[in-house]
C-alpha cells in the first residue's frame, strides 16, 4: 500500500545492477515548482537508463560484476640451464567474473632496479653510516647491498614511494621516488631512510603496510642475545672490538659480527664489553623489535621502533583491520608466536604505541599433516614505547633483570631458578625484583617461556591477513628441531611434538571476534624426497610443493603467494595457494641461489602488480637429496652482472583486482 502523498511508483529495472524509480506525488503540500524539477530529474534518469539498455553497453561490462576467482597459467619447472639462471614467471593471469565469462591477462616481469643503479642523486643498496657517508668493504670499495628484502609500494601526495629493506647488519631502508610513465614504473631518485635518532637498524627482514599507509619492518638481530653481552652470564662472548667480527681468539663470531657492524654505522669507539657491551650510542637493547616508516608529501620519512611490541627475532609485523591488534612472528629456533594489542586504535603514524604484549600458548591436538593446535595467550605486561625507550636509554644489561645460570645435568637448575629454552639454548634463570616490565619487553622470548608459553617454533617467518576468511596466514620455512618431540632432550615444556619435515610447512591460525588466535593447523606442506625419487638428484624437496615458505602474502580472491628461501630446491618459487581448492600452481622461478623476497601487490592507477625482489642471485648453492651440489658451475661461473641483486615487479594485471 502507497502513502497517501505518493500517487504511483514506476520502476524500470533494465540491466542487472541499475534501477530507477519514478515516484508521482499529489500531496498539495509539496510546492509546483519543486513537482516539475521532480518530474524533470526522474525523466532524465529513466532516458539515460533506457538508453544504456538499448545499446546493451554495460550488461557485458566485467567492471560491474563481481570477480569469482583468478588463476595463473602453470609455470613449468626449469628444463635447462639457461632457464635455471632467468627470472622466470607465469604467462598469464585468467580472471573468472560471477557470470563465469572470463579476461585474460599476459604477465611480465619488469625490472625495476638492480643494487648499484644510480637513480636520481641515489644508488640503490648504497651502505652508508648514521651521517649518510658511504661504508667501504675490506678493499675500500663502496658497500652495496645484495639483500633487498620488504617491500611497500605507498602513495602519498600525489606521489608514488617504495620503501625497501635491506637485509644487512647495519640494516638499512631504501626511499625510493617512482613515477608512472607510459604506464611503466619509473624510478627516478631514491636515498637511504634515516634512522639514526632511533640508532639505526639491523638486518631488516620481511615486511607488511599498515591500514592508514605506513610500513612495518622487523629487525631480525639473531645474534645480539644479551646472554652473549653481559660479563656474568655463562655464554659470554669476548669480542676483540677491531673491526674483524672475531672474538679475542681471533675465531669469528656472530654476536662480534654484529657489534663491529653497528658500531662502524654509528660511529661508537667507546663500547664497552665489561659493561654489557653498551657504548655512547650502541646497545644491544636497541634492536629486535618493529620499525615503522611512513613516506611524507615532501620525500622525507617518518619513522619509530616500537619497543612495546617486544625484542626477539622479528621477521615482520602484520597490523589487523582494528587497527589495534598486531601479529609478530620470531625467526630461528626455540622461538615464539607474539601479539600485541594497543590501548586504542591506531589511525596513522604515531611514534609511541602503548598496550599490551602476550606470547602464545599452544596445545597441539593433531601431529598429521604438520600438525594442528588449540591457542590461547599468556599476558606479558603492559607499557609504552616511551617507557621502554627511557630503560634502553639506561644501558641496562641482562643480570639488571634477570639471573642467569647454566644448566646442570637432565637441565637441572639451583633452587630459586627455572630451567627454559629459547634462542636454541639452555638457561637457567630467576627473575629480579620488580623487573617485570623490562623482563616482558626487553627480554621479551626468555620471559615468555619464564611464563611456559610455547618458545618451540622453528624459522617462522612470513606473515598475511586474509579478510575474506578472518584468517592469518604464518609460514614454518622448517619443521624440525624445536617443533620435534623434546629436540635433544632440551625442552621445557614439550607442547609442540611434530614429525621431522625439514620442506616446511604454513599454517592457519583462526581468529576470533576480536583477532585474536584460537587455533592453527598447517594447511600446505612441503615433501622431502625419497633417495629413491626421480627428483632427488637434483632436489632435496619435491619441486611440485614447497620448499622453506618464508614471503607469504595474501592477493585477494582465495589467493595466497607462498614464496621460498630455501637450498632444497634448485631454484625458488613462488606459488599461488587457492584457499578454497587447495591447489597450487607454480607463478615465478627465480635464477639460481636468489631468495624470494618483498612481494607486496600494489596499485598505480589502472595498473596493477605483485612486486618481488631477487636477493642474493647466484649465492646460495642448491643441494639434492644425498646433500650433493650439482648446480655448484652455474654459481661458480656467475657474472658479476648475475651477482646483483634485483627489484622488480610481475606486470599485467589490473588495478581494479587489488583495490
Amino acid at each position: 500500500m502507497l502513502p497517501k502523498r505518493v500517487k504511483s511508483i514506476i520502476v524500470l529495472s533494465l540491466i542487472g545492477s541499475v534501477t530507477v524509480m519514478i515516484v508521482a506525488y499529489t500531496s498539495p503540500s509539496l510546492s509546483k515548482e519543486w513537482t516539475m524539477k521532480m518530474k524533470y530529474a526522474l525523466s532524465v534518469a529513466a532516458a539515460a537508463v533506457l538508453a544504456i539498455g538499448w545499446t546493451g553497453c554495460g550488461s557485458d561490462s566485467n567492471d560491474s560484476k563481481s570477480v569469482k576467482s583468478i588463476t595463473f597459467a602453470p609455470l613449468a619447472l626449469s628444463a635447462n640451464d639457461t632457464e635455471k639462471q632467468q627470472m622466470r614467471v607465469s604467462s598469464k593471469m585468467t580472471v573468472t567474473y560471477s557470470d563465469d565469462s572470463t579476461e585474460e591477462y599476459p604477465l611480465a616481469y619488469k625490472t625495476l632496479a638492480k643494487m648499484g643503479d644510480t637513480i636520481g642523486s641515489g644508488t640503490m643498496g648504497l651502505m652508508v653510516d648514521k651521517n649518510g657517508n658511504p661504508l667501504k668493504k675490506s678493499d675500500g670499495s663502496n658497500d652495496i647491498s645484495d639483500g633487498p628484502d620488504g617491500n611497500s609500494f605507498i602513495k602519498v601526495g600525489g606521489k608514488y614511494r617504495l620503501i625497501t629493506h635491506l637485509e644487512e647488519r647495519p640494516g638499512q631502508l631504501m626511499n625510493t621516488e617512482i613515477n608512472v610513465e607510459n604506464n611503466e614504473l619509473v624510478p627516478v631518485e631514491t636515498a637511504p631512510v634515516d634512522l639514526a635518532a632511533v640508532g639505526g637498524t639491523i638486518i631488516n627482514c620481511a615486511s607488511s603496510k599498515t591500514p592508514y599507509g605506513s610500513h612495518l619492518g622487523g629487525e631480525e638481530d639473531y645474534s645480539l642475545n644479551t646472554r652473549y653481552a653481559d660479563k656474568n652470564s655463562p655464554f659470554y662472548v669476548d669480542c676483540a672490538l677491531d673491526g674483524s667480527s672475531t672474538d679475542v681468539g681471533g675465531e669469528f663470531n656472530y654476536f662480534c659480527n654484529y657489534v663491529d657492524q653497528q658500531a662502524k654505522y654509528l660511529l661508537d669507539t667507546n663500547i664497552d664489553k665489561n659493561n654489557g657491551y653498551n657504548g655512547d650510542s650502541f646497545s644491544p637493547y636497541n634492536y629486535g623489535y618493529i620499525v615503522e616508516v611512513q613516506p611524507q608529501a615532501d620525500g622525507t620519512t617518518k619513522s619509530a621502533k616500537h619497543y612495546v611490541t617486544g625484542k626477539y627475532t622479528p621477521e615482520l609485523a602484520t597490523m589487523m583491520p582494528d587497527q589495534k591488534t598486531v601479529y609478530m612472528s620470531d625467526d630461528g629456533t626455540f622461538k615464539g608466536l607474539w601479539k600485541f594489542v594497543s590501548d586504542s586504535k591506531i589511525s596513522g603514524f604515531e611514534a609511541n604505541w602503548s598496550g599490551t604484549l602476550y606470547a602464545a600458548k599452544v596445545n597441539q591436538t593433531s601431529a598429521a599433516n604438520g600438525g594442528a593446535f588449540d591457542v590461547s595467550w599468556i599476558e606479558l605486561g603492559h607499557s609504552s614505547d616511551n617507557d621502554l625507550k627511557t630503560m634502553i636509554e639506561s644501558k641496562m644489561k641482562l643480570t639488571d633483570i634477570f639471573e642467569i645460570a647454566a644448566p646442570g645435568d637432565g637441565n637441572s637448575c639451583d633452587t630459586g631458578f627455572k630451567y627454559i629454552a629459547e634462542d636454541s639454548a639452555g638457561e637457567c634463570l630467576k627473575l629480579k625484583t620488580g623487573m617485570e616490565t623490562a623482563a616482558a619487553f626487553l627480554e621479551t622470548r626468555k620471559y615468555a617461556a619464564y611464563k611456559d608459553a610455547t618458545i618451540e617454533f622453528r624459522k617462522e617467518e612470513g606473515m598475511t591477513y586474509d579478510k575474506d576468511r578472518n584468517v592469518l596466514y604464518i609460514s614454518m620455512s622448517a619443521v624440525e628441531k624445536s617443533m620435534e618431540d623434546n629436540y635433544k632432550g632440551m625442552e621445557a615444556v614439550n607442547d609442540i611434538h611434530l614429525p621431522k619435515e625439514s620442506c616446511g610447512a604454513v599454517y592457519e591460525l583462526t581468529l576470533d571476534e576480536n583477532y585474536s588466535g584460537t587455533k592453527m593447523e598447517a594447511i600446505v606442506v612441503g615433501k622431502t624426497l625419497a633417495d629413491t625419487d626421480a627428483n632427488a638428484a637434483e632436489w632435496y624437496c619435491d619441486p611440485e610443493g614447497i620448499s622453506n615458505p618464508d614471503n607469504i602474502t595474501y592477493i585477494g580472491h582465495n589467493t595466497v603467494l607462498i614464496s621460498e628461501d630455501t637450498t632444497k630446491h634448485v631454484n625458488n618459487m613462488s606459488w599461488a595457494y587457492n584457499t578454497q581448492t587447495k591447489t597450487m600452481t607454480r607463478v615465478a622461478s627465480l635464477p639460481i641461489g636468489a631468495e624470494v623476497t618483498g612481494v607486496d601487490v600494489a596499485t598505480a592507477g589502472s595498473k596493477g602488480m605483485i612486486f618481488l625482489n631477487a636477493q642474493h642471485p647466484f649465492k646460495d648453492n642448491p643441494k639434492n637429496r644425498a646433500g650433493d651440489k650439482p648446480n655448484t658451475a652455474l654459481i661458480e661461473n656467475a657474472t658479476q652482472e648475475q651477482l646483483k641483486a634485483f627489484i622488480g615487479y610481475i606486470d599485467g594485471m589490473p588495478s581494479k583486482l587489488f583495490n
